[in-house]
């Protein structure tokens, strides 16, 4: 409910009292071509997230490049539509069942995944900050989530190097029954933390991760030339991408709606551009990339021949197991 009403929040406040017609017209001149980058783009996106997601899970198996794509696929298809998230756990069970490494391994991966992705779009929120005039609340911020992550990495890092004994304080502090339940949980959890543990993965991950936003933001550049919006393109761009990627951080319903678009009029108002245009960039931009990923999600779930009701299913931990290719 909480994430609902942020949504909501959110699009009232930025859509009220909006000229739909200017915003009808200003979407009536889009350039398409630009569209289709957008989309292209955004399916290079998917590709390598699936890469580096491989990279992360050296270390508990060898997972191969299709299975690892088609889950990142499909779970960020699912994160488009689905409440709470889901899309996050839908994507590691169908790749652990699949590649049979197990639910918990696959979901710390994704764990550190997003802490390099956090350090990545920390640092563009800075350097941000250099070129653009973004807010000074959104930079202390950045400084506040960047320390906040680097402490979670660390207290993994110490997890990881001291495996025997945190299994063995969570057994002796929990209840028999639950430790039974929640000790191969935390076993293969710290399994899958083992790309920590080797300089080459991290700097690997850290590279792709690097190359990853700065193709997201290939994504937002592409929506402001789809516009011909008057903005300084390089700045905009990472201004737009560092804005959203903080309000997305937030509660929020299926699919970003409301915190995406708060996130595109705020940076955009940063720049000049009028309230009505910067909702047709929101709009435009929005449907173009929860598109790219709807319509990729939806292949690959043909393809894995999986119904929407297994799919909601899977994120349990007693879902029903993926076919695994022989």
């Amino acid at each position: 409910m909480l994430g609902l009403a942020v949504s909501l929040g959110c699009l009232y406040l930025v859509t009220r009292g909006t000229d739909w017609t200017a915003v009808g017209a200003i979407l009536a001149g889009t350039r398409p071509g630009w569209v289709l980058g957008m989309i292209a783009v955004g399916l290079l996106t998917l590709v390598i997230r699936a890469q580096r997601w491989r990279v992360l899970l050296r270390p508990v198996g060898e997972v191969g490049f299709e299975p690892s794509l088609s889950a990142t696929a499909i779970g960020f298809g699912a994160s488009a539509v689905l409440p709470l998230r889901l899309g996050e756990l839908v994507r590691p069970a169908l790749l652990g069942r699949r590649a049979r490494i197990g639910l918990s391994p696959a979901l710390s991966s994704v764990v550190v995944e997003r802490l390099f992705d956090m350090l990545v779009v920390i640092g563009c929120a800075l350097l941000t900050g250099l070129v653009s005039p973004l807010p000074p609340a959104l930079r202390r911020a950045a400084v506040v989530l960047g320390a906040l992550t680097i402490a979670g990495l660390g207290a993994l890092l110490v997890m990881l190097r001291n495996r025997a004994r945190t299994e063995l304080v969570l057994a002796r502090r929990l209840p028999p029954r639950l430790a039974r339940v929640v000790g191969p949980l935390v076993h293969g959890f710290l399994a899958g933390l083992g790309s920590l543990a080797d300089a080459g993965t991290v700097a690997a991950a850290l590279g792709y991760s690097t190359l990853l936003w700065a193709v997201i933001a290939l994504t937002w550049a592409c929506g402001l030339l789809a516009l011909a919006l008057p903005v300084p393109l390089l700045a905009a761009s990472l201004t737009v991408m560092v804005t959203v990627a903080a309000f997305v951080f937030l509660p929020q319903g299926p699919g970003f709606v409301g915190t995406w678009q708060a996130g595109c009029v705020l940076a955009l108002t940063l720049f000049g551009t009028p309230r009505e245009t910067a909702i047709g960039y929101s709009l435009l931009t929005w449907l173009g990339m929860m598109g790219t990923n709807l319509l990729a999600g939806g292949v690959f779930l043909a393809r894995e021949d999986v119904s929407v009701r297994e799919l909601l299913r899977v994120a349990a931990p007693d879902g029903p197991a993926a076919p695994v290719e022989g």
